[in-house]
C-alpha cells in the first residue's frame, strides 16, 4: 500500500521530470524566469507542495535560483551530473545519515556565519520565513530542507551544496517524518523547529561561528530525538572551539 509521503514523492519526480525536459529542450534556457508555483500547480494538475519540493530539488542541483520579487531563475541548465547516495530503508540508514550530517552541516553554519554576503543572509532570513508560514502544512520538509540548502549556498564552497544536493532524498525523508509529526501534535514540533532555526538565523547574522555550529549541532540533535523518539550515544565528539583553528589563520 502507498502510503501519502510516496505517493507525494513520485508526483514531484513526475513534475520534476518535466521541469527539466523544459529546460534540457531549451524550452527554458539560462536567465528565464519560470512560472510561479500556482501557475505550475495548475498547469501540472497536481498541488503547489508537489511543486515545491521539485523546485527545492533543482535549486539543490544549482539549476534554479530563488530571487525575492523575481521568483526562480534557471541559473545554470547544464549543472553537474545528479548524483545521490542509497535511499534510506531502515532506523540503522537514518542513524547514519544523522551521523554524517553531524560531520558536514555544524561546520557548514559556521563557515556560512563567516562567508555569507549579506545577500546570502537576506535569502536564508527569506527561506526561514517561508518555512514559518509552512508551520503545521504539508509542506514543512520542502521548506525545511530549503533552509539547510540556503545555508551550505552561503558558504561559497559549491562542495557543500553539491553534497547536500547528493543527501536530498535522505535529509528530505527525515523531514518528512518531523512534519508528519508536528501536525499529530498540532505544530507543537514545527514551532521548536522555528525557534531552533531562529537560533541559527541569529548566529550567521551575528557572524559568531562558534554560535552557528553549536546552534546547528543543537538542531540536528534534536530533529534526530524528535524522528527516533530516544537518544544516540556518540562514539566522537569535536572538542577544540571552532572559532580557534580560525582566529589563529587571521
Amino acid at each position: 500500500m502507498t502510503g501519502p509521503n510516496e505517493e507525494r514523492g513520485k508526483l514531484s519526480q513526475r513534475v520534476y521530470d518535466k521541469l527539466r525536459q523544459k529546460i534540457d529542450g531549451g524550452e527554458w534556457p539560462e536567465g528565464t524566469r519560470i512560472p510561479t508555483e500556482s501557475e505550475l500547480a495548475t498547469s501540472f494538475g497536481v498541488s503547489r507542495p508537489v511543486v515545491r519540493e521539485a523546485l527545492v530539488q533543482l535549486r539543490s542541483e544549482g539549476v534554479i535560483d530563488s530571487r525575492r520579487g523575481s521568483g526562480s531563475i534557471i541559473i545554470s541548465a547544464n549543472p553537474a551530473p545528479k548524483q545521490s547516495y542509497e535511499p534510506i530503508e531502515n532506523v540503522a540508514d537514518l542513524i547514519g545519515a544523522f551521523e554524517f550530517r553531524l560531520t558536514i552541516e555544524c561546520d557548514v553554519a559556521a563557515v556560512a556565519a563567516l562567508r555569507a554576503t549579506p545577500q546570502d543572509l537576506a535569502e536564508i532570513v527569506a527561506v526561514n520565513e517561508m518555512f514559518d508560514s509552512e508551520l503545521g502544512g504539508d509542506a514543512f520538509g520542502d521548506c525545511d530542507l530549503a533552509f539547510h540548502v540556503a545555508i551550505a549556498k552561503a558558504t561559497g564552497n559549491k562542495l557543500f551544496q553539491a553534497t547536500l544536493s547528493m543527501l536530498h532524498q535522505q535529509i528530505l525523508f527525515g523531514m518528512r517524518l518531523t512534519g508528519e509529526f508536528a501536525l499529530r501534535d498540532g505544530g507543537t514540533r514545527a514551532q521548536t523547529v522555528s525557534r531552533e532555526h531562529a537560533a541559527i538565523v541569529e548566529a550567521l547574522k551575528s557572524r559568531d561561528p562558534q554560535a552557528a555550529f553549536e546552534a546547528m549541532r543543537e538542531h540536528l540533535l534534536q530533529s534526530r530525538h524528535r524522528i527516533l523518539g530516544f537518544d544516540v550515544r556518540s562514539d566522537w565528539q569535536r572538542s577544540e572551539p571552532v572559532g580557534r583553528s580560525h582566529a589563529a589563520l587571521v
